[in-house]
This record gives structure tokens, C-alpha cells and sequence, in this order.
């Protein structure tokens, strides 16, 4: 049965502009691995996602050479030098929007290049600022400017030599100079003022027994306790010279009194002084009482307030600001909130609560079986779809991750987005229980990820990078695509890329180009009339060629025509012609041009029309069969070189 070429076309048309029409992506997701920024020349300036080391960020590369900063201002200081920027850049270069800071670089010899010994601070506000650059002679200054994607602008002109300004007396602070800052044998005996050396100036043992001239020390000299045990030679004190009463309490060096000097029972409570017991360490015994706290008010520490069993801290508004009992740890803010940490469970579990107590988010631990640790994370409640109290939940189990959006009085109603993985896979999905119909998802196993509902693809802005991708391997024996429609296949494309559609394809109408056919051997022949057009299916050309002869043509040389592209000469090639007043006047015949195997280029080498002779048989048409006003029309598929 003959194709009928206008219904071909016209369902090859609705079918592309169904394509067309068809919605794209509205989201999509980076999985292992980055997206490239490029600039118009190709050049990679951004990788947004997974880096090289396996981190993920937003790193910026290759950006263009940023302006050079104004010259920066460098005055001397105490220990060093300031170096200011005033937020300009040469030339009145404005602000890049990728700058990242200001370098500055010092260095004692003069026409240096910046690098990274030389770096010694940065400027991080575009507004300018001062730093200070330690240095203990004279140095050279220049800045310049970074980028995010880290380029280096040109460095500014060199400033200096400063140096740090010189110190003088006017300018030291009273008891600024310490023992570390004056030199070895600094002070002389003729820098020491007269009795500015005291007791409390002299080192212990600093006085040896040559330094004292011979009977110096006399009894009044000895300060009372300044003798003591160490400083008697063996048997020096005996009993007799000893008055009665004579060591009193002043004449006791601290310490010289030790427990085994003292006679059991000889210290009772009114040897005790008051408060002569301090916090000091106890040791041997137990403290009992109601209550025992480090002060009575304010700012304090607390234990067994109230017989409660509780160590209570308190602020210094006298407000109750930390608990620690049988119950946990409780911990409340200066605004109200609380951080709860309650270990009666077989796990722990920790409670975040805001200012007024209105709101949680807890952390807790679940032993779903006997052993079992499985983390949940739970945020607070909020309002959506008409519900108060809706919440996240991210929960860590035995061998499953799930993170989902539900209602907190029923775990069933999930609405929003929700991830959940185990070992035998993962789903990405949107559920709606108040409308199921909503619910759609991607499934990943092993081998194959499954979408059960529509997927669109929105690449962003244009590249060179293919839209839809997909590379099988070298081994790889079922079907390149497969599309069905109630099970039925609409479109499939097998693995040696052959398509097999269930409808028509069509061209859309971008696809067709005009062109203007070149005659060649009709000798005088003109035309009023020498156009075509071609759509192409990748190898296959539909096209058309129509001549009006204005001028008759002449001679017998073959009459050729040229096609929009070369076609293949493999084997010889014909498409169909229509043919009107050629060679006689009047007559409507058919016919058929023919592209043979040593032929060339776009030339069809030889076109044939029936001659309305005694057999009608079909003639060569030459040059001097073009009558004036004859017209042909050649339409049909080649298959292009």
C-alpha cells in the first residue's frame, strides 16, 4: 500500500510538538560529585558540590586578575610599623565582587617580590583598615589584592624603608621595666639609692656568713620566731638556758610544732579558735548536716537544699540556674531555656527547650531490641498543612536511616519530604497521606534506580554538556531505552540504537532548509523558477527541487540537478519526477532522476521522463528538451554520503 507522505509528516509533527510541550525538571540533586561553572569561553570558573578531597563546598578557581590597591600608608609605631589601607584601588578600580582580602607584605631589602615569607597580615573589610607589622629595623612595604578563586592582583609600588619608632624615657610607663627586660650586671651599686635594699629585697640565703662582720647581730637584731630548730647547732639550747615561760607563742617559728610533739587530749574545743577550721581538705570521716552551701545568698553552690537530695546552682540573682540530682542535669539560661539531661532510661536522652517552655527538640536513644542503640533526633513542633504540630524526625535504627515530617499525635499522617535507606537500598520521596495521590519517589538498589512518578530534566544555564546522558558498557545486551504506556512499549531504542516507535516521529519545522538546486547541460536554458527545500532524519533527506524554464534550453548534453547535500553513491540512488511540457509541448508525464556509483558530489547525474512516442518509453533529457515554460518537480528520500 502507498505511504501517504502528508499524514507521515503531519503525525511526525504533533508527536515532536507533544515532545515539546512536555515539563521539565523543577529539581534535581548532585549525587557524588560537582557541578562546573564555566564562562563564555569555556573556562571553568566554579565546582559546586564534592571536591577532589572529598569535602563538599562551593570553590572558586580561575577567576580574572582583580585591581591593584591603592598605595598603602605606613607610619612607624613602638615595635614596629602600621600599615593602612583606605578601602581604594588603583586607577579608581572598583570593589570586584569575587574580592576576598588585602595582603600585606614586609621585607628589610628593598625591591623584594611578594610571596608567602613575606606576608605578614591581611585586610579582610573592603572598607580598609590598620595593621601592624612587628619588625625590629627598617622595612619595605607593598599590598595587593586576592581573589576568592585565590588570584593575585599586581602588587603596589614599594613604601619605605620605616623602621619602629625610638623609645624614650617620657614615653615608659611607672614599673613598666621588669626584671626581663634589663641586661645581665645592668644595675650598678651606683644606680642603687641609699636604703632601697630591704629585708624583702634580699633572696633568702642571699646573706652568707663572710657578708656578716663579726658581732653585727645582736639580740635585738633577732627578730622574734626568726630562730629556729634548723639554725641550732646540736645540744646549742639546753634546758637551763631556758627561763620559765620564757617561749611564748611569738617566739614559735610556724610550723615547729608538729603532731608528735603534741600530748593526746591535750587540744580540746576551747584550744580551737574560731573559724580555725577552713575548707581545706577532710579527710577520715563523714560531714553530715541539712544543708551545706557556699554562701547564703546571690552567686552560690547548694548541696541537699531542702533534705531534696540536689546539688542546685544559683546566679547572682539569686535564681536557681543549674540541678544536678537522681533525675539528671538541668541547665536553664539566663533567657529561660533549658537543657535537660535525663539519664533514668536504659539510654540517656536530652531535651532543648526554649526561653518560656513552650517548645522542645529532644535527642534521644531507643533499644528497639535488647542491646540495641538506635538515635533519634526530633525538632519541635510547628504549624503546616492545618496541623499545630507537625515536627521533623531523623532516626538512626538497626540497619535503617530515616529522616521524615509528621505529626507528633500521629506518626502515620507523613506530609513533605522523606529519605529513607537501609542495606538494600534507598528512596528519595514526597508523600501526602491527607492526599496519596501526591506520593512520588526515587528508588536505588542494586543496579537500577526507579521513579514512580514524572521526571523532568531543567539543566541549568546553557552548556555544552549533554541534557539526557547515558553510557552503557561494552557488555551491555538489553535495550539502550525502553518507554511504555500501560505496560504497552511507545518507544524503544535497542542496543545496536535501532528506534522502534509505536506512533509516528516527526520533524519539527526548524528542521527544514531551503536551498537553490544548480542545473547543469541545458545549454540556453533560463528559469523564473530554481528553489527546494530538505528535512533531514539524521542519514535520510526528504527533499524538493522545482524548475520553470523561461528561456528554452539547447544542445544534447545530459541535463543534471543538484541535491541539498551529497548523496551516498554506495549503490545508485533514484527519487521520483513530474515532468511538464519537456521535449513536448503540452505533454504532463513522469519520470525519475538517478545519483550513479561513479558520479560526484551533490550532482544527480542523469533525469528520465516518458517521450509520448509510439511506446512511451522514458528518455534521457538533454539540453534541448527544456521547451519554454516546462516545469519540473522532483520530490522522494536519498540517503545522504
Amino acid at each position: 500500500m502507498a505511504t501517504d507522505l502528508g499524514t507521515l509528516f503531519a503525525g511526525f509533527d504533533r508527536r515532536l510538538k507533544a515532545i515539546e510541550r512536555s515539563s521539565r525538571l523543577s529539581s534535581a540533586s548532585l549525587d557524588d560529585t560537582a557541578l562546573e561553572a564555566r564562562d563564555a569561553d569555556g573556562g571553568l570558573r566554579a565546582l559546586i558540590g564534592k571536591q577532589t578531597d572529598g569535602t563538599t563546598a562551593a570553590n572558586f578557581v580561575n577567576g580574572p586578575v582583580p585591581p591593584a590597591p591603592s598605595a598603602p600608608v605606613v607610619a612607624s609605631v613602638l615595635g614596629g610599623v602600621t600599615v593602612s589601607w583606605d578601602g581604594q584601588f588603583a586607577d579608581s578600580a572598583v570593589l570586584p565582587l569575587d574580592w576576598s582580602r588585602i595582603e600585606v607584605h614586609a621585607s628589610p631589602i628593598p625591591g623584594f617580590s611578594p610571596m608567602a615569607a613575606t606576608l605578614q597580615s591581611t585586610i579582610e573589610t573592603p572598607q580598609g583598615a590598620t595593621v601592624v607589622v612587628p619588625c625590629d629595623g627598617d622595612v619595605y612595604v607593598r599590598m595587593l589584592a586576592r581573589t576568592t578563586s585565590g588570584t593575585a592582583s599586581t602588587a603596589t609600588a614599594e613604601v619605605g624603608p620605616f623602621g619602629p619608632a625610638p623609645v624614650v624615657a617620657s614615653e615608659l610607663l611607672d614599673g613598666i621595666v621588669t626584671e626581663l627586660k634589663l641586661a645581665n650586671d645592668a644595675v650598678t651599686a651606683a644606680k642603687i639609692a641609699a636604703s632601697a635594699v630591704g629585708t624583702t629585697e634580699i633572696a633568702d640565703d642571699a646573706v652568707t656568713t663572710q657578708k656578716i662582720i663579726a658581732g653585727a647581730i645582736l639580740a635585738g637584731q633577732i627578730a622574734a620566731g626568726a630562730v629556729i630548730t634548723d639554725k641550732l647547732a646540736a645540744e646549742a639550747v639546753t634546758a637551763a638556758k631556758i627561763a620559765a615561760l620564757a617561749i611564748t607563742t611569738d617566739k614559735l617559728a610556724a610550723n615547729a610544732i608538729t603532731a608528735s610533739k603534741i600530748q593526746a587530749g591535750a587540744v580540746d574545743a576551747t584550744a580551737l579558735a574560731a573559724d580555725a577550721i577552713t575548707g581545706k581538705t577532710i579527710t577520715g570521716g563523714t560531714i553530715t548536716g541539712t544543708l551545706i552551701q557556699t554562701d547564703t545568698t546571690g552567686q552560690r553552690v547548694a548541696i541537699n537544699e531542702a533534705d531534696a537530695n540536689k546539688i542546685i546552682v544559683y546566679d547572682p540573682t539569686d535564681r536557681a540556674v543549674g540541678e544536678f540530682s537522681d533525675a539528671g542535669v538541668l541547665l536553664e539560661g539566663e533567657n529561660g531555656a533549658l537543657i535537660h539531661l535525663d539519664p533514668d532510661g536504659t539510654y540517656p536522652n536530652l531535651r532543648l527547650t526554649n526561653d518560656d517552655q513552650s517548645n522542645e527538640a529532644v535527642i534521644n536513644v531507643v533499644e528497639n531490641t535488647p542491646g540495641s542503640a538506635n538515635l533519634g533526633l526530633n525538632s519541635g513542633l510547628f504549624t503546616a498543612h492545618g496541623y499545630s504540630d507537625m515536627k521533623w524526625r531523623t532516626f538512626l535504627g538497626e540497619d535503617f536511616y530515616a529522616a521524615e515530617r509528621f505529626r507528633e499525635s500521629n506518626s502515620a499522617t507523613v506530609i513533605g519530604g522523606r529519605v529513607y535507606m537501609n542495606g538494600s537500598g534507598s528512596h528519595l520521596q514526597f508523600l501526602n497521606a491527607d492526599t496519596p495521590s501526591q506520593n512520588s519517589g526515587i528508588d536505588i538498589a542494586a543496579n537500577i534506580a526507579q521513579c514512580n512518578s514524572r521526571l523532568e530534566v531543567l539543566p541549568p544555564n546553557a552548556s555544552n554538556l549533554s541534557v539526557l546522558f547515558g553510557n552503557a558498557a561494552s557488555g551491555h545486551t538489553g535495550n539502550m531505552m525502553r518507554l511504555q504506556k500501560n505496560l504497552v512499549d511507545m518507544a524503544v531504542v535497542d542496543n545496536s540504537g535501532n528506534a522502534t516507535f509505536a506512533g509516528y516521529v516527526n520533524a519539527g519545522a526548524s528542521n527544514k532548509v531551503d536551498y537553490t538546486p544548480t542545473v547543469g547541460g541545458g545549454g540556453t536554458a533560463t528559469f523564473s523558477t530554481r528553489s527546494g527545500w530538505s528535512v533531514d532524519f539524521g542519514d535520510l533527506v526528504y527533499w524538493n527541487a522545482h524548475l520553470v524554464v523561461s528561456a528554452a534550453g539547447s544542445g544534447t548534453a545530459t541535463v543534471t540537478i543538484t541535491s541539498p547535500s551529497a548523496p551516498d553513491r554506495t549503490l545508485r540512488q533514484i527519487c521520483t519526477m513530474s515532468a511538464e511540457g519537456v521535449k513536448v509541448s503540452g505533454l504532463f508525464a513522469a519520470g525519475y532522476l538517478t545519483a550513479i556509483t561513479t558520479g560526484s558530489g551533490s550532482v544527480w547525474d542523469r533525469m528520465a521522463t516518458q517521450d509520448n512516442g509510439a511506446t512511451n518509453r522514458l528518455t534521457i533529457i538533454q539540453g534541448s528538451h527544456l521547451l519554454s515554460g516546462c516545469q519540473i518537480v522532483i520530490q522522494g528520500f536519498y540517503i545522504k554520503a
